[in-house]
Order: structure tokens, then C-alpha cells, then sequence
């Protein structure tokens, strides 16, 4: 069956959706350069060589681990989804332990989220995304019929370690990636099965929960006051700051943009350009025109991701529709969390946004979730074909 599949690749592939992500991936590429283009130029801690250097790399390795997750079948990954969520645990706990014994050497912007490997850096947070969808897919599989009833036999063991991940989350600090990760894999186990009763307690038990945190933590609480009247004196040079400046990019763009390049937002006024409001610089150099089709790429990705779902899950092939739908669920949260900051829809929260923010690990793991995509799209149309010839080998005989 494995040789008969490979025999259909690269036929298969979905050209459309691969066309969709290349462009996302290059429009990424020219936005870095353009954001970074700005940055002093300390030979030894200029950021615009490091894009220059470091996201063609990330881009290159990323498409290549695209094209090795194409070939390894969804069976593969369902039995390794464990390990895999497991060793991103251990990651996530390494992290806690370099801020706890590290040092200050280790935290960046007040927190510690990455782990030094000789020159680089690998975010362990980027990886659990990608590795929770695997696990709560199995997981959904193999507990499907208690699930649907019982909340202790059935969500008690996934939720005992979702507890261990937000806390160890939480400890960077890294509420985005919390938010994320959290939302992504509730939205799993409901596609999966799981009780409506059951559901909505834990739902609004977990917003209860971030709503509390937010409350009784200084600086959060402050970006969620700002947020309403970022430009107002008393907050615009503090934690109204970032989204004014955005704010003030977008209106900048207008309905074309300012020209590619010839952005005023990233000449030190927008915080974090090439990452956290990359969107900004978007809306300012390509305007209106540029975001709609960014969001319009974003939005026919997501929709092909739950078509490609619901077949496979048609097929009973429910781990591979469950992933497929859990990838388009957490591209299109995180896509969406990053531009309704931008835009100020929503409080500050550092996020990037996929494909196109800066960033190795995240640009990595999102092409590898993208060869999964893929694939399960591509036995999605092997499997449609096989079986009526398969059928008609039976009737004939």
C-alpha cells in the first residue's frame, strides 16, 4: 500500500494550497528584510544581518522538513504522537530550569523561552504546538468513548498534563503560546467527541482561569487597560505604546502603502517589527490591499485544512482529519491573535504570525505541519481512488 502511495506522489500534491504557502513563506522573506532594514548597524549585534544570514536559512530548512514530513505516513506519527509530546515536555522543563538556575544571561524581554544550543536557539514553546495536535488527536482516538461521558475517566489524564504544560508555560512567561496551545487542543478533543457538557465547564473554567491571571498581574493588567485608549497621554509612552505606533502604521499605508521599504513605523518608533507587529509593517508599506491578501491567504489555507479533515475523517481515517483540522485551527488562532493585536482588536500579547514573522523555530515548525497537511491530503485522494478499484476488482471476480 506505502509503495502504491508513493507511486501517486507528486501528482497528488494539492498545487493550490502549496502555492498558497510558498507565497505566504516569500512575502515573509521580503517583509523581514523590509522590517529589519532600519536597525543600527553594530558589526557585532546588527539584527539586519542576522535576517540576512539567519530567516533564508530557517526558510530553507523549513522547506526541506516540509518535503521529509510529505513522505512519512499519519500511522508514523500517531504512534510516536506520546513520545513526541513527551519530549516536549522535557524541552519545556529544561527552559524552567535555565531561568530558575541560569541566570540573567538567559532572559530576554523579562522572560526565558529559548534553549542555546552553540549559535542558535530553539523555542521549545513552537514545538508543543505542533507536538500537543498529535497527542490530542491519539488521545481523542483512543479515548473516544469516554470522552463522550465521563469527565474524570476521560479528560482527567490529558488534563492532568495540559496542567503540567500551562504551568510550565507560564513560568517563562508565555501566555500566548498558553492561549494557543490550550485553545488548539479543547478544540481537538471537541471535534473528537467530546460531551457538550463537559465541554462548556471546562471551557469557561479555563477563561475564568486566564481572566484571573490577567487580573492579578500587574503589567498584564495594564496592557488590558491601555488597550482600550492606547494614545491617550497617560498610556501612550507606556503600555499603550506598541499598539499606538501600530496603530499609526496602518493609517500610514492607507489603501495601497507607503511603497515597499519606505515604512517610518520600524525607524525605532514600532517595537519588534520583524516579529511580534510585522502585520503593522504589512498595512503601512503594502496597505490595505497588501493585508486582505494576507488574510485571504490565511483564510483559504484554514478552510482547505478543514476540508482536508472532514474527508479523511469521511474515509475513518479520523487521527489524520483530526490533525488536519487541529493545524488549521492553531494557524488561524495565532493568525488571528497576531493581527487583532496589531490592529488593536485585542490587548498587546507578543505572538508572531505564521510564516512571515522572523523566527526559526516557528517558521520550521509551521512547514512541518504543512508537509503533514499535505500528506494527509495526498492519502486523502489515494485512498478515494483505491477503493472503488479495489470494488470493482471484487465484483469482476
Amino acid at each position: 500500500m506505502l509503495e502504491r502511495l508513493e507511486e501517486f506522489f507528486p501528482a497528488s500534491v494539492d498545487h493550490s494550497l502549496l502555492f498558497v504557502i510558498s507565497c505566504l513563506l516569500m512575502l515573509g522573506l521580503i517583509m523581514v528584510y523590509s522590517a529589519s532594514l532600519p536597525l543600527p548597524s553594530d558589526n557585532e549585534r546588527h539584527l539586519f544581518w542576522n535576517q540576512m544570514r539567519g530567516h533564508p536559512l530557517h526558510l530553507l530548512i523549513g522547506v526541506i522538513v516540509l518535503g521529509l514530513f510529505l513522505l512519512i505516513p499519519t500511522d508514523v506519527l500517531k504512534s510516536f504522537s506520546g513520545l513526541l509530546f513527551t519530549f516536549g515536555l522535557a524541552l519545556l522543563f529544561c527552559v524552567g530550569l535555565l531561568k530558575f538556575f541560569g541566570g540573567q544571561e538567559y532572559i530576554r524581554d523579562g522572560a526565558v523561552r529559548s534553549i542555546p544550543i552553540g549559535s542558535i536557539t530553539v523555542q521549545p514553546a513552537e514545538l508543543v504546538k505542533f507536538f500537543s495536535i498529535l497527542f490530542a488527536s491519539a488521545y481523542a482516538i483512543r479515548r473516544n468513548d469516554r470522552i463522550r461521558g465521563s469527565l474524570i475517566q476521560g479528560i482527567a489524564p490529558i488534563g492532568f498534563l495540559m496542567v503540567i504544560l500551562i504551568t510550565l508555560l507560564l513560568y517563562q512567561p508565555d501566555l500566548g503560546s498558553t492561549i494557543v496551545i490550550t485553545l488548539t487542543v479543547g478544540a481537538i478533543l471537541f471535534l473528537g467527541g467530546m460531551n457538550l457538557k463537559v465541554f462548556m465547564p471546562l471551557f469557561f473554567g479555563l477563561c475564568s482561569f486566564f481572566v484571573l491571571m490577567i487580573v492579578n498581574t500587574p503589567w498584564r493588567l495594564g496592557r488590558l487597560v491601555s488597550f482600550v485608549t492606547p494614545c491617550d497621554q497617560e498610556f501612550s509612552a507606556t503600555s499603550g505604546y506598541q499598539l499606538c505606533a501600530a496603530l499609526v502604521a496602518f493609517g500610514n499605508g492607507g489603501l495601497s502603502g507607503t511603497g515597499l521599504g519606505t515604512g517610518v513605523a520600524k525607524l525605532d518608533y514600532l517595537p519588534l517589527p520583524h516579529t511580534d507587529f510585522i502585520f503593522a509593517v504589512i498595512g503601512e508599506e503594502l496597505g490595505f490591499v497588501g493585508v486582505s491578501i494576507v488574510l485571504i491567504g490565511f483564510y483559504y489555507l484554514i478552510k482547505r485544512s478543514i476540508e482536508i479533515g472532514r474527508t479523511a475523517m469521511s474515509q475513518d481515517r479520523v487521527f489524520a482529519g483530526l490533525v488536519a483540522q487541529g493545524i488549521g485551527f492553531w494557524i488561524g488562532v495565532q493568525a488571528f491573535i497576531h493581527a487583532g493585536v496589531n490592529t488593536g482588536i485585542l490587548p498587546t500579547k507578543g505572538l508572531t504570525l505564521p510564516f512571515i514573522s522572523h523566527g526559526g523555530s516557528s517558521m520550521i515548525v509551521v512547514c512541518a505541519a504543512m508537509g503533514v497537511l499535505l500528506r494527509i491530503d495526498m492519502e486523502n485522494k489515494f485512498y478515494s481512488k483505491s477503493e472503488p478499484t479495489y470494488i470493482n476488482k471484487n465484483s469482476n471476480g
